[in-house]
């Protein structure tokens, strides 16, 4: 279901936002705790990429009339 409202819009955006942010954490808490740090900082270029793209994606979902998107549409 589409939102249809501005507050709705905005309260996708930031639900989807939070979304994506969640799985990223799930993701980077799977690696085993020994191995954090040194994977982290391995893929400290792209896990920071992964957050600026879904604030980007987030902050477009808050001009209304924007189109809706998710982080895997963009790499899709």
């Amino acid at each position: 279901m589409r939102p249809t409202t501005r507050h709705e819009t905005r309260a996708h955006a930031i639900g989807d936002l939070l979304d994506e942010l969640s799985d990223l954490l799930a993701s980077c808490y799977a690696v085993p705790e020994a191995e954090q740090p040194m994977r982290w900082a391995a893929d400290a270029e792209k896990i920071t990429g992964c957050v600026a793209l879904a604030l980007a994606t987030a902050r477009a979902g808050l001009v209304t009339g924007a189109p809706s998107s998710t982080i895997a549409d963009r790499f899709a």
